[in-house]
């Protein structure tokens, strides 16, 4: 849609009547940004008319989705009237649809420089080419005004576009982020990413990824593929994908019967939730956090299994088994226990003293039972005093 001059009520008459308008972003307002995200375009140069000088103040077109461009990108935008239109039906506003793609598969950054200006100048000179085949240009202080992304934007150079497979929705962001609801993708015989080796073709996958492979190398344009075991942190939610997860802990399951061991992750092929990152947490700030499984639940770690609480531990179970699975040496009942051996305090106590106490023929007592007898007494008072120290004031079985 061309502009006749660069007037402002050209260029207003003008975007009035064209359904897309192109323009370069050529400024972000911080101090709104996180409201309403206003930006400033400059029109761009169509048809072999002049740029427009003026810039055009936008906001997102879409209220729930935002994508918000950096300066130097090329956005589309739109006129619609204005909130106050009951009262004012002439006020148009102008809104602006997401970034144009304008290095091929870049997804990190899509600059366009200014149409007056040479695309050199960067501080390695890049051209259009370089730069488009993935080579990052960026800012000298000579050319700091036109390739300058944002305030505190920083252009990398490792952020690399996902490979798209047939029928694919993919949603990614400038870092290293995205969403991929994929399917099983298999060409003949032919496995076309890891985790399409069951040959189910067409079964959906949903994969959530924060932050890719770091170790990767090559240019910005080339297309990965996600990677569970690199990607920084990750989830996914598969129908029947076998997924090579490499586990952390042991897959030998030493508590579980051989023939009754949960299927290896990196092995199961089924609908499953994985969730992979450096660190998991898993918070309530108001109820319980509630585990519920159809068959066991496994808890496996290297270095140990804490559990830490201000309340009680209560494990409810037909069966205990500490140490082993095999575990056959049932645990004494710390109360009847005391109950019992106090009992038999009593009784050796009683006999103890008709023993201490006891008169031979000639009158006097028989000894040395007597003696041995009240020894004995006495040690048994100890004992007796000693029975509820036995008992533990933490741990309680029924």
């Amino acid at each position: 849609m061309p502009f006749g001059s660069n007037t402002s009520s050209n260029i207003l008459q003008n975007a009035s009547t064209a359904q897309l308008i192109p323009g370069r972003v050529i400024s972000i307002d911080q101090s709104s940004t996180l409201s309403n995200g206003e930006i400033t375009i400059e029109p761009m140069k169509v048809s072999g008319n002049q740029p427009g000088s003026l810039g055009i103040k936008a906001t997102p077109l879409f209220p729930n989705v935002k994508n918000y461009p950096l300066i130097n990108e090329t956005v589309y935008l739109l006129s619609f009237p204005s909130g106050d239109f009951a009262n004012n039906p002439g006020n148009i506003k102008y809104y602006y649809l997401t970034p144009v793609k304008t290095w091929a598969n870049n997804v990190h950054v899509n600059p366009t420089p200014a149409q007056q200006e040479d695309i050199k100048g960067g501080n390695q000179n890049k051209s259009i080419a370089e730069i488009e085949a993935g080579s990052p240009n960026i800012s000298t202080e000579q050319n700091t005004t036109t390739f300058k992304p944002g305030v505190y934007f920083n252009e990398k150079s490792n952020i690399y576009p996902l490979y798209p497979f047939e029928g694919d929705v993919i949603l990614e962001g400038r870092f290293g982020n995205s969403l991929r609801l994929g399917s099983t993708d298999i060409s003949g015989s032919t496995s076309l990413n890891n985790w399409s080796n069951v040959p189910n073709n067409g079964d959906p996958i949903t994969i959530l990824r924060n932050g890719q492979n770091i170790s990767l190398t090559g240019s910005a344009q080339s297309l990965i593929v996600e990677d569970i075991n690199k990607d920084i942190s990750s989830i996914y939610l598969t129908s029947t994908q076998q997924l090579p997860l490499s586990a952390s802990s042991t897959n030998e399951y030493f508590s579980y019967e051989e023939n009754n061991k949960p299927t290896t992750v990196n092995q199961y092929q089924g609908s499953q939730v994985i969730l992979n990152s450096g660190r998991l947490v898993f918070n309530t700030n108001q109820d319980h956090i509630m585990l519920s499984s159809q068959k066991t639940i496994n808890l496996n770690a290297l270095e140990g299994i804490h559990l830490d609480t201000t309340g009680p531990i209560i494990l409810e179970s037909s069966q205990v088994s500490l140490g082993s699975r095999e575990a056959i040496e049932p645990v004494l009942l710390g109360g009847s226990t005391v109950n019992l051996l106090s009992n038999m305090i009593n009784d050796l106590r009683s006999l103890c003293f008709n023993l201490g106490t006891q008169i031979g023929n000639n009158g006097i007592l028989l000894e040395p039972t007597a003696t041995t007898a009240r020894s004995v007494m006495n040690n048994l008072s100890t004992y007796q005093n000693q029975l509820e120290d036995l008992k533990s004031n933490i741990v309680k079985v029924e």
